[in-house]
């Protein structure tokens, strides 16, 4: 087993072979990584704010899925 300390994301290092497509993405005024399904939604990859709220807010965490 190997473990990588990196600044990078995990999928910089292993990219996922996904078919979405991965946007950059502005929900109110928290940046983000999102992949784009194809009826239009935005699933959260990564969160990319400064703001540590943004990160306690359980509607923006990965995973979860935005109307665009």
């Amino acid at each position: 087993m190997t473990i990588i300390y990196t600044p990078l994301s995990e999928y910089d290092v292993f990219p996922d072979e996904s078919t979405m497509e991965m946007v950059y993405h502005e929900h109110g005024d928290c940046p983000m990584m999102c992949r784009k399904g194809q009826d239009g939604k935005k699933q959260i990859v990564q969160i990319l704010s400064t703001d540590p709220s943004h990160f306690l807010d359980p509607s923006l965490q990965p995973g979860q899925w935005l109307d665009s």
